[in-house]
């Protein structure tokens, strides 16, 4: 009968390591996962200061809806899910995000997110300086706004958000705080999108001033030059198919930085007063 060999005492004591060292490993990519209700703004918070990921992507406006989805699904797999499930998804969201593939990740999961919102605040922001939010932020474009929600709706809102976080300090003025204002004091009637006066005296109810300006180059670089920030009611143009809300935000090397709340990508860019002046509809001005 053969004798069974024993481990040596060093090897004996180096498996027994190695088991530890596994076990406490794994342990930890367990430990590692949340899926708590703040699962989404742990990842989403940083939104407004990221990059955008897709860039120069244009889709002829004239085609069938699904046919651009279909185009654009070569640029992302996950289009194929949209597809999939069509009916689930506001045609206007489906719209935007055929001229706005950053977008994407928040499309996809609008079915389970529809009129939640996610934070009751906007993040660290410098007082004095006119932070940018994107209306489509999962922490608050989910929310129900206009037509459909503030992601889609909510350009107007997103912007006086901007002005008042900016210039008060107080990061409790969400886009949704705003949004849920306006719906309350008749700033937003059904179908004809955010109501020019939520941005003078619907301001005003938020602690800021606000007087309505002239449209000359003079003004605006004026304005600015104070450190006061100005909205914009845009028609068709660089921003926007129909009607839009930016907001300029200062001056820099003799151009406009401005701050749009459905593009990562025109807020990187600087821009010529000639390039703004023809789509400016109106415009006002805001201190405290």
């Amino acid at each position: 009968m053969k004798r069974r060999r024993r481990l040596k005492k060093p090897v004996k004591y180096f498996l027994i390591f190695l088991i530890f060292v596994f076990f406490f490993a794994g342990l930890k990519n367990l430990t590692d996962y949340d899926d708590g209700k703040d699962a989404i703004t742990s990842v989403k918070t940083d939104i407004q200061n990221s990059k955008p990921r897709y860039e120069n992507i244009t889709i002829a406006d004239n085609l069938p809806l699904k046919k651009k989805l279909k185009l654009l699904k070569k640029y992302d797999d996950r289009i194929g899910n949209i597809l999939q499930n069509y009916n689930r998804y506001p045609k206007l969201l489906l719209q935007m995000l055929t001229r706005n593939l950053n977008m994407l990740d928040f499309v996809l999961e609008y079915p389970q997110n529809k009129g939640k919102v996610f934070a009751h605040d906007v993040g660290n922001i410098k007082k004095g300086k006119i932070p940018l939010l994107l209306q489509w932020d999962h922490r608050w474009g989910y929310a129900e706004y206009g037509d459909c929600c503030i992601g889609t709706d909510g350009c107007g809102p997103t912007a006086l958000s901007m002005v008042i976080v900016g210039l008060t300090g107080d990061t409790s003025i969400t886009p949704y705080v705003v949004a849920r204002f306006a719906q309350k004091n008749g700033y937003c009637p059904k179908s004809t999108g955010t109501s020019w006066s939520l941005m003078t005296e619907g301001a005003q109810s938020f602690g800021i001033q606000s007087r309505e300006i002239a449209l000359s180059e003079s003004t605006i670089f004026q304005a600015l030059k104070s450190h006061h920030p100005i909205i914009c009611s845009m028609r068709k143009g660089d921003f926007t198919t129909s009607g839009h809300f930016i907001v300029l935000t200062g001056i820099e090397d003799g151009k406009i930085r401005v701050n749009d709340s459905n593009s990562t990508e025109k807020s990187n860019q600087l821009w010529e007063y000639e390039r703004l002046e023809y789509q400016i509809k109106n415009l006002w001005e805001y201190s405290i």
